[in-house]
């Protein structure tokens, strides 16, 4: 069974300051997560990518036309996860809106009609 109560308007101001109050303070307390560290190494780049060790080689190589921003550790190939995602930013394409590609086919139509 429910219970109706009635409350003057000081009364609900001061239940909703305590539970905004109460709120905060939740919120305060959750833990910040770690921050995660920018070195990386060729297993974090695959599962960023989505590529095979494979790839992650060859984009590595010399003469590679196209490589991953990368450094040597020794013998280990030692990454930047801020320099990874810019890459896979800079190499991935959008997808046109539905606007945009009936523009650019009303464009089209209008250029042939033309000539």
């Amino acid at each position: 069974m429910t219970n109706i109560v009635q409350l003057n308007f000081e009364d609900l101001e001061t239940a909703i300051k305590v539970c905004l109050r109460d709120a905060i303070h939740e919120i305060k307390s959750i833990p910040e997560p770690e921050p995660r560290p920018d070195r990386i190494d060729k297993n974090t780049v695959r599962e960023m990518t989505g590529k095979s060790d494979q790839w992650v080689y060859q984009k590595t190589t010399k003469g590679c036309k196209d490589p991953l921003p990368f450094q040597k550790f020794g013998r280990e190939l030692v990454f930047s996860r801020k320099a990874i995602q810019e890459y896979i930013d800079s190499h991935t394409l959008s997808t046109p809106s539905p606007d945009r590609i009936m523009a650019d086919r009303l464009a089209s139509s209008a250029k042939k009609k033309l000539q």
